[in-house]
């Protein structure tokens, strides 16, 4: 059963003249809330794994003026496994919640590293004597620590900050600014909003791979850069045909494809993790043979015999 571990306060403050009578269109604040919420369990699960569970609760004291809601980071401990985070559990939410922020003492968190960017991919990561972070982009530099740059690098986490700030996309709504534990308000205006666009990750590659299959043809394409589609008995699969030798012999006339003609092919399989799943793609390095269709039956003939 989940006990509750620890509890901190945040504030999420949206200022701007569409919003000074105390009003805002709930069409805007409902998906600002939503990613709050969103953005402080993504970082809970970056940071603790399964063994705590966190989530966000909305306390009931709007008030007028810059438009401004109270909310609770309420962390639940599972099976009583304590927090990396900190040795003593009433304070983990409220660690976290700096980290998300402008960070406290020489921290610096995770909004205002993103604002500190302004896009830019890092150059260098540099670990600290004292176990810190540096990051630097040419000679530009920031310190934080490891488990910042643990959220600044997960790909959920970046969604719902920029969820977050989503807002500042209307005329009227000016700034929004994060508040946690009696730290100064980290203030987020439009012209930092750009900062908060997910990068696109780089793929990495899984497989690089060739190997010698045989395929019936499903279509052909006589332009360049056209996939070919070729079915290896079970799949379909897009093709790249690189093999220029056959290509040139194709576009002469030299080659004529009938239904269930076999291509023996020297392929090239490459797959990369991306973060839409898996992406594969494959190229025909060499056609090594073209077999017809088989037109005749295959019949047996015994050698002549001496009667």
């Amino acid at each position: 059963m989940a006990d509750e571990m620890s509890r901190a306060s945040l504030k999420i403050a949206f200022d701007g003249p569409a919003i000074h009578d105390g009003t805002m269109d709930v069409r805007d604040l409902a998906p600002a809330l939503l990613a709050i919420g969103q953005l402080c369990e993504e970082s809970n699960r970056v940071l603790n794994g399964e063994r705590i569970k966190a989530a966000v609760l909305v306390r009931s004291d709007f008030r007028k003026g810059s438009f401004v809601v109270d909310l609770d980071l309420v962390q639940t401990l599972v099976a009583q496994m304590k927090s990396f985070l900190v040795g003593e559990d009433a304070t983990a939410a409220a660690n976290l919640l700096a980290l998300l922020g402008g960070g406290s003492g020489s921290v610096v968190g995770l909004i205002r590293i993103i604002k500190w960017l302004r896009g830019r991919r890092p150059t260098r990561l540099v670990i600290l004597e004292h176990g810190g972070v540096r990051i630097e982009i040419d000679q530009d530099s920031i310190e934080t620590n490891r488990e910042a740059i643990q959220l600044l690098r997960d790909v959920e986490v970046r969604k719902a900050a920029a969820a977050l700030i989503r807002p500042l996309e209307k005329s009227g709504i000016d700034t929004i600014a994060f508040s946690a534990g009696g730290q100064p308000p980290e203030i987020i205006d439009k012209d930092d909003a750009s900062s908060f666009v997910v990068p696109s990750p780089e793929e990495e590659q899984i497989i690089h791979e060739e190997r010698k299959a045989a395929y019936t043809i499903v279509s052909v394409s006589f332009k360049d850069r056209n996939k070919w589609r070729l079915f290896d008995g079970q799949n379909t699969i897009n093709v790249t045909m690189a093999d220029e030798n056959f290509l040139s012999r194709v576009n002469q006339n030299d080659v004529v494809f009938a239904k269930g003609d076999i291509l023996v092919c020297r392929v090239l399989m490459e797959q990369w993790r991306t973060t839409d799943g898996l992406r594969s793609e494959y190229t025909v390095l060499e056609v090594v043979e073209h077999r017809s269709a088989a037109r005749q039956l295959p019949m047996q003939f015994d050698p002549p015999t001496s009667d």
